[in-house]
């Protein structure tokens, strides 16, 4: 660096003399000026890094000029400039194609890197045209066109940083992905996944770790391959423990359908049996066309309604029960779930779900107030809702 510097103090120095002394003398300046453009030619392919001696000497060969010029030695001076520029050609053609294959490294190290990033597929624009580049330097460097494959090159690196960075700003979409299949994997397992599809369960959750890992490690193409298999695998297993659930919960309704029906209190409680029947009939529809979930909410009905004629007490599934992990309107309670009903002789009310879950249809304002970010109207209430019911308190 000092030597650069030396060397343009020198060259400054000595444009000043050529200027001075321009008019007395024929001095050699075609070809000095061609000297100093070559070496500058040099600097730009980096001859200082791969072509040190020739640069160096040719520098030395333009500072000579000057000094013939300034001992009035026009031959000499014509003679020294030629001999730079010739040396600083050679430092060119040494240096050009080292820079070239260096420069050619570092664009592939880049587009392997936009690759882990997924770039491919999430900046895939820039991504395809880093590859051109990269291809194109590659083609240049094979027919020794070693300029051309330096530019490409350079194109080649700096679109594939930028596919890089366009990708890594898409990383939530991974993150996403991870949740997903964490809140998939979690209920399957309360369904019984570990059970009915240990094989399914435990490659969502090995992939998912892949995955996770991979997030942090802003390896977004192993990331999105890998959560792609724990999603088909965590989904498989749900299905399947949903299916062996509904299925179970259906025969569970039955059975307490039937007992209902024998009970003493079966001819008072008429409406409420024909309700449970027809909440076993839609169950029994939902789980033929693998609504898994549906029939299991249809079969908890009915066990309820059946219930509420024997007087026994119904073991709460994840979707028919839950308890409140936060603060709720009513200060964080425990509660039931209750997925509002569509019936064509039984309509869902306030009332009636009070009744079935209090035993009294007066306290239908307690789920009421409970549940007004989903109720406007209390005298409106739509199937599929799902209700928080607080549970009773003694």
């Amino acid at each position: 660096m000092a030597h650069t510097k030396r060397f343009a103090l020198l060259i400054l120095a000595a444009s000043a003399v050529l200027l001075f002394m321009g008019c007395r003398l024929n001095i050699p300046v075609r070809e000095m000026a061609a000297a100093k453009k070559g070496i500058a030619d040099a600097r730009g392919v980096k001859a200082e890094q791969y072509a040190q001696d020739e640069l160096t000497a040719a520098q030395n060969k333009l500072l000579e000029s000057h000094d013939r010029v300034a001992q009035k030695d026009v031959d000499g001076a014509k003679k020294a400039a030629l001999e730079s520029s010739a040396l600083s050609e050679a430092a060119y053609q040494k240096a050009i194609p080292l820079l070239a294959k260096d420069t050619i490294a570092v664009a592939e190290k880049s587009l392997n890197e936009a690759g882990e990033a997924y770039a491919e597929r999430l900046a895939a624009e820039e991504y395809r045209e880093a590859e051109a580049y990269f291809k194109e330097a590659n083609d240049r460097f094979q027919d020794r066109s070693y300029a051309d494959a330096y530019q490409a090159a350079l194109k080649a690196d700096e679109k594939a940083k930028s596919a890089r960075a366009a990708a890594l700003g898409m990383k939530d979409t991974l993150s996403d992905a991870v949740i997903e299949v964490k809140r998939t994997i979690e209920e399957a397992e309360k369904y019984g996944a570990s059970r009915v599809a240990p094989d399914k369960l435990a490659l969502a959750k090995e992939n998912l770790a892949v995955a996770e890992k991979a997030y942090g490690d802003d390896e977004l193409k192993k990331g999105f391959s890998a959560i792609e298999v724990a999603k088909l695998n965590a989904d498989e297993a749900l299905l399947a423990s949903l299916k062996i659930a509904a299925g179970d919960r259906l025969a569970e309704a039955e059975k307490a359908v039937a007992a209902a029906e024998r009970s003493k209190d079966a001819d008072q409680r008429k409406a409420e049996i024909d309700a449970a029947r027809e909440s076993i009939a839609e169950a029994k529809t939902k789980l033929d066309e693998m609504k898994y979930r549906e029939s299991i909410e249809a079969s908890e009905e009915a066990l309820r309604l059946a219930l509420a004629v024997t007087g026994g007490k119904a073991a709460p599934t994840d979707i028919a029960a839950g308890k409140d992990e936060t603060a709720g309107p009513d200060g964080g309670e425990d509660y039931f779930l209750y997925t509002v009903q569509y019936r064509q002789k039984y309509k869902d009310c306030l009332w009636y779900i009070a009744k079935k879950f209090y035993g009294n249809g007066r306290l239908w304002k307690r789920i009421y107030d409970f549940n007004r970010d989903t109720i406007q109207d209390p005298n409106l209430i739509r199937p599929g809702w799902v209700l928080k019911i607080p549970k009773k308190r003694d």
